[in-house]
């Protein structure tokens, strides 16, 4: 059974014709490309988080102490990272938190450089 196009045709082999002006047009932009910058870097791919080496988490679990207000930022720390740094300052767009007098957890996103709270124990 040979090859198909999407739709379950079959995907024979088709002449495809160009207009004079047009031929000229992509010869002219593939020999733009071809013959190129030849100093300029590669095309590279990078990991999906965009920078060079393991890819930077977006999602922490840390801890915070003392209340937190709604609109305002704290230093949060790196539950499970004991290396520093291991904080960051997170804002909390959501809800109060009341003060207690131990350590709780939460949870924090980076969007970008910033970090912002996502959830949080109560």
């Amino acid at each position: 059974m040979g090859a198909r196009k999407p739709d379950g045709s079959s995907a024979k082999t088709e002449r495809v014709t160009f207009t004079r002006p047009a031929a000229e047009r992509i010869a002219k932009v593939v020999r733009q490309v071809e013959q190129g910058d030849r100093g300029a870097d590669g095309l590279r791919f990078l990991p999906r988080g965009g920078g060079g080496g393991a890819s930077p988490k977006a999602f922490r679990i840390c801890t915070f102490t003392g209340a937190w207000s709604k609109n305002a930022a704290k230093t949060v720390t790196f539950k499970y990272q004991t290396s520093t740094p291991n904080t960051v300052v997170a804002t909390n767009l959501f809800a109060a938190i009341g003060a207690t007098s131990s350590a709780r957890n939460c949870a924090v996103a980076r969007e970008g450089t910033a970090w912002f709270l996502v959830a949080a124990e109560c």
